[in-house]
């Protein structure tokens, strides 16, 4: 999570929108997952080949959330806008 946030900072003031990615491994047999996160917009998707929602790779859900928190924490963004998670289906 803190190389996420290091990552962040260094990027500029994330006010336009520009995408992150970061590949995640679910640990389920070596299935990955790619997301990418527009911090301006505080939206993440996911694009994952296998059926289902977010809620199947909670620790994904959970290192990212925090990490945006954080981030937007740093910069004293006040904004108390929810983070939107969309799956983008990859076939």
């Amino acid at each position: 999570m803190n190389e996420l946030v290091d990552r962040f900072m260094v990027a500029g003031n994330n006010t336009t929108p520009s995408l992150y990615f970061l590949p995640f491994n679910s640990g389920n047999g070596g299935h990955w997952v790619l997301v990418a996160m527009d911090l301006s917009r505080l939206m993440v998707y996911y694009l994952d080949s296998l059926p289902g929602n977010w809620s199947k790779y909670p620790s994904m859900k959970k290192t990212v959330d925090a990490a945006i928190l954080k981030f937007r924490s740093k910069k004293n963004y006040c904004n108390r806008k929810d983070i939107t998670w969309v799956r983008v289906q990859v076939v």
